[in-house]
């Protein structure tokens, strides 16, 4: 698993029949320390997430595990939107502070 946050969305007229209908975002993976690291991947959408969340994503075989993905041609899924990371009692991110809470 991995963290990213959400930079964009992907518009596709055509897509191959399993991912018709599946929202496909663009997310930038964070490093350990929750911050941007440059590399960017395309992502099927399993809950929902918006521009600037920070995800959970899987990749390979595990990002075809979800109801939502089952037997579908991703390499990349998103599986959570996060709401805290912490790391040796250290709060790294909230999602209520980015929203001015």
């Amino acid at each position: 698993m991995k963290l990213g946050i959400v930079k964009g969305s992907v518009v596709a007229s055509k897509k191959a029949g399993n991912t018709d209908g599946r929202k496909i975002l663009i997310v930038e993976l964070l490093d350990d320390a929750v911050k941007e690291t440059g590399t960017t991947a395309a992502c099927i959408d399993t809950t929902g997430a918006g521009n600037g969340d920070v995800v959970v994503l899987v990749s390979s075989s595990s990002a075809r595990l979800t109801k939502l993905t089952k037997n579908v041609c991703t390499d990349n899924t998103i599986i959570a939107i996060v709401d805290n990371v912490t790391s040796n009692g250290k709060c790294l991110y909230r999602a209520a502070d980015k929203n001015g809470n």
